[in-house]
């Protein structure tokens, strides 16, 4: 897929399932990709503070599964919870979820070599986690397969650490989940190109 057209393929896909070979691809494919691109990826002064964790099989649904009861005992089991449990039970179809991580120390480390830009530093880190997880997302499309983004960091951080061995100093910044495309999305509006794009003059 050329490099426009990925980027125009790219929405939240929802109904995903766990068929990748419809794609003609294998979970080990989806690591290998990501691991060529990642190192690709920019940082501020190269600082490379973004680490990834795939989870597929019993460890994606695992994964759904903290999610679940950890909103289940903040909303409570009633009829307010059982649109979030359709939501989270759809991500468990899916083949896996990708976990994006920040290692805080690396962007302190900078903070301490360069204290002219201490403020800039965790922005630049968000960024770059920001541009990581589009580059990820762009990937999977041009793979074939659909994708969704999520937030459910920080609620769920200390129990996946726990359950996954997570490195220490790793925070968790967004969970993208993926699959085989088991159905269309239905599509946003989106404001045209003209718009979003200006070309900049001098004042006279």
């Amino acid at each position: 897929m050329e490099f426009r057209d990925a980027v125009a393929a790219r929405h939240s896909a929802y109904m995903l399932d766990g068929d990748l070979s419809k794609a003609g691809v294998t979970v080990e494919d989806v690591v290998e990709r990501l691991r060529e691109i990642a190192p690709a990826v920019p940082s501020s002064f190269n600082s490379q503070s973004v680490r990834m964790i795939v989870l597929t099989g019993d460890d994606h649904r695992a994964l759904w599964g903290i999610v679940e009861d950890v909103l289940r005992a903040k909303v409570g089991d009633d009829a307010r919870f059982k649109s979030t449990e359709v939501k989270v039970r759809n991500f468990a179809k899916a083949a896996g979820t990708v976990l994006f991580y920040e290692i805080d120390a690396l962007t302190d480390g900078l903070i301490e070599k360069y204290p002219t830009y201490a403020s800039s530093f965790p922005v630049w880190a968000e960024h770059g986690n920001a541009m990581m997880q589009y580059a990820v997302w762009l990937a999977l499309f041009d793979m074939g397969l659909g994708a969704n983004i999520q937030h459910y960091n920080p609620i769920i951080d200390s129990r996946v650490a726990e359950t996954f061995d997570v490195p220490q100093g790793y925070r968790l910044v967004a969970q993208i989940v993926f699959g085989g495309i088991a159905g269309e999305a239905a599509r946003k509006d989106k404001q045209p190109g003209d718009v979003l794009v200006a070309v900049g003059h001098a004042k006279e």
